[in-house]
């Protein structure tokens, strides 16, 4: 005979029954009322909690599956270790194959950048010979055109300089002949004067003269009136009036 308090219970309680009958019969409901809910809600849970003991694995499963787990872990970690390594491998090989490549392109480009600089260096000086031989014949040019001009120039000023003292010449010519005409006129003016004089001078020397004590030998025909002298001679007026 067991102990009665060591007896398997018929029902595995989840729960507290007899609080949950006791809360409801103090919330108002009856006592049969608040029992069935409590064996309602102990069915529920039983059921749920045999479908959830369905649904679950054991412990054993879950080692297994975790040792599975761990060593198909270790497994994808040595591989991607071990490809890891395979690429790092591959792009350091790569990577120097590059590194070789670009050194070679780097003297290839200054090898060709040298050779492109020589021949520019030589196109600039033939360039700029080229250039000073167009400078040279432009300025054998400029010479020789400011010589043509220059012979021009001096050509046309040489005939103006010659046509102009052509014309200053005969202007003086022409000025020295009126001025020598001039004078010579006057001289001929002047000579006329002084014989006029002369003769005048002349002719009253013989006037004076001709003349006696007492009257003129010669009477004007005009009719003049004669003056009295000291000695008692006479000399017309018309005389007097020339002498003064």
């Amino acid at each position: 005979m067991k102990i009665p308090h060591m007896d398997t219970p018929r029902h595995v309680h989840h729960f507290d029954t007899y609080g949950l009958v006791k809360r409801l019969t103090e919330a108002g409901w009856e006592y049969d009322q608040a029992v069935t809910i409590m064996k309602a809600v102990r069915l529920m849970l039983a059921e749920n909690m045999e479908l959830a003991c369905q649904a679950l694995v054991s412990k054993s499963n879950v080692e297994n599956e975790t040792y599975l787990f761990r060593a198909a872990c270790a497994e994808l970690k040595t591989e991607v270790t071990s490809r890891r390594k395979a690429e790092q491998e591959k792009m350091r090989t790569e990577r120097n194959q590059l590194q070789h490549e670009v050194e070679i392109l780097g003297q290839r480009l200054g090898q060709e950048s040298a050779a492109m600089k020589d021949e520019l260096k030589g196109m600039f000086d033939d360039r700029k010979m080229a250039v000073r031989n167009e400078q040279r014949a432009m300025e054998s040019k400029i010479q020789q055109l400011n010589y043509k001009i220059t012979v021009s120039l001096q050509a046309d000023a040489r005939s103006d300089v010659e046509g102009l003292r052509w014309v200053m010449t005969r202007r003086v010519i022409i000025t020295l002949g009126i001025v020598v005409i001039m004078v010579l006129g006057s001289l001929k003016l002047y000579s006329n004067a002084v014989r006029e004089e002369e003769m005048d001078e002349k002719k009253k020397a013989k006037k004076a003269t001709s003349v006696t004590g007492g009257f003129v030998a010669e009477a004007d025909g005009a009719g003049n009136d004669r003056k009295e002298l000291r000695n008692g001679d006479f000399i017309p007026e018309a005389e007097l009036s020339a002498a003064g």
